[in-house]
């Protein structure tokens, strides 16, 4: 496909940032490409943090791989070569249990994701809490570099100049795209290092734009903008400080998608016939908290898969309803 194409059946996909909520968008995306309902293809993926990771898994191979490779991504051994230690309480519930997974994770990482970095003496040469090393060979093995620059799907994956703060948007229509980039999308400090590129240091997208839609929103021959977040604006009383720390992140990272998109309904959205699906994941109560984005347990992230195919689904349906709304919210509650 020419990347000038200006087609009106094309559809963007913009995945947002979230650790190990990301199986969401696996699943969401598993759903689109196998639906036989829709006229249109997803020829432009923009992505922030692990989204922009999933993003390139998409663009990085064929469409007969791209869910396996997905598959081979999340389905990363729990640990580093331990079995989770949550399986061995002799009781506790699912909420514990996860809590243990989450906290297992940060203490000695996740095989494939990220390992924890040895503490730098003197204390000026932090780099960061975990090392991405392991995320850097996975991509490596999973990720075709020559497909994904080529113009079969166009890729935009944002990051932050921790200098400046201002965004910035790698594009494959505008330059070469490398693991680099990929990885300095997940740099979230202190956890992630962020990355020099190009003389400037870069850090996690999410720090300015965790769902990159407004390219999507405001280019034309895109009609449909498929917005998949990990983050629900919407959600109930936080009862502990556990709570309140993770509502704190679905506030600042959900109302940061859903302000913007509410203005491009209520100015642009209402005169285009641009269409925007929005599909944001909501946390089961048996999650652990803001601990939640380090759980990335077998059982937490086929939970996290299905629930994307079952968002995607009720998107796809809420799309076909005549006439369809220029906004589309799924799971905003």
């Amino acid at each position: 496909m020419d990347k000038t194409s200006d087609t009106n059946d094309s559809a963007a996909l913009v995945f947002a940032g979230g650790m190990g909520l990301g199986a969401y968008q696996a699943g969401a995306f598993e759903k689109l490409q196998n639906s036989d309902a829709h006229p249109f293809r997803v020829n432009w993926l923009l992505g922030s943090s692990v989204g922009a990771v999933n993003a390139a898994l998409i663009a990085g191979n064929p469409p007969e791989q791209r869910i396996a490779r997905l598959r081979e991504f999340w389905s990363q051994p729990d640990m580093l070569g331990m079995p989770p230690l949550a399986l061995a309480l002799p009781v506790g519930g699912r909420y514990i249990r996860n809590w243990v997974s989450a906290l297992q994770a940060r203490l000695i990482g996740a095989r494939g994701h990220f390992r924890p970095r040895a503490p730098g003496f003197p204390f000026e040469d932090f780099k960061s809490l975990y090392d991405l090393a392991p995320m850097r060979r996975t991509i490596d093995r999973l990720v075709d570099f020559g497909r994904l620059n080529s113009s079969e799907v166009r890729l935009t994956v944002a990051a932050t100049d921790i200098e400046s703060g201002e965004t910035a948007l790698f594009d494959t229509q505008r330059e070469e795209l490398t693991i680099d980039h990929l990885l300095a999308s997940c740099g979230m400090l202190p956890e992630f290092a962020p990355v020099m590129i190009g003389g400037r240091l870069y850090g996690d997208g999410g720090l300015s734009a965790n769902a990159p839609v407004e390219p999507a929103l405001t280019e034309k021959g895109t009609r449909l903008v498929f917005v998949v977040d990990l983050f629900a604006r919407a959600g109930g009383r936080p009862r502990s400080l556990a709570a309140s720390l993770a509502r704190k992140n679905e506030l600042m990272f959900g109302n940061q998608t859903l302000r913007l998109l509410g203005f491009w309904r209520d100015t642009l959205g209402r005169r285009s016939d641009k269409r925007v699906v929005y599909l944001s994941y909501t946390a089961t109560p048996d999650e652990a908290d803001a601990e939640k984005l380090f759980d990335l347990s077998a059982a937490m992230v086929e939970q996290r898969w299905l629930t994307g195919a079952q968002d995607m689904e009720l998107g796809l349906t809420r799309l076909r309803a005549e006439p369809a709304p220029p906004l589309i919210i799924i799971r905003d509650r």
